[in-house]
């Protein structure tokens, strides 16, 4: 395990829940880290699945503010393939997500497959 990864990547929804994945972004930011907390959608949705998507992103803009990082709100027709470009662009080494609730091939493993150098802190 990476204690101080030098880029990390908080994917996060559209659910208040998320306070705490950014709090364990924080909480493993070392002094050279770069935390990015990043939410992908689909392109033509909503960005966070609530009708004032003006206070919900102002929201994560600020929750992403005080724990030391940056927003990314990013549109894609390929969310996988949108965050693993991120990742790679962004030298990422722990993505810190939330656990899937589905079974099943869950974006989780997608990114796992494709990001193998990159470490997982999956928060259940």
């Amino acid at each position: 395990m990476n204690n101080n990864p030098k880029g990390i990547m908080v994917c996060v929804t559209g659910q208040r829940s998320c306070d705490r994945l950014i709090a364990r972004g924080q909480e493993r930011k070392g002094a050279e880290t770069k935390l990015y907390v990043v939410h992908c959608v689909h392109t033509g949705k909503n960005f966070l699945d609530n009708p004032d998507e003006a206070d919900a992103v102002e929201y994560l803009f600020t929750a992403a503010q005080l724990a030391g990082g940056e927003l990314s709100m990013i549109r894609s027709d390929d969310v996988v393939d949108s965050l693993v470009q991120f990742a790679n662009e962004h030298k990422i080494e722990l993505i810190i997500m939330g656990a899937t609730p589905t079974p099943g091939e869950s974006i989780i493993t997608k990114l796992q497959r494709q990001l193998i150098d990159v470490e997982f802190d999956i928060i259940g």
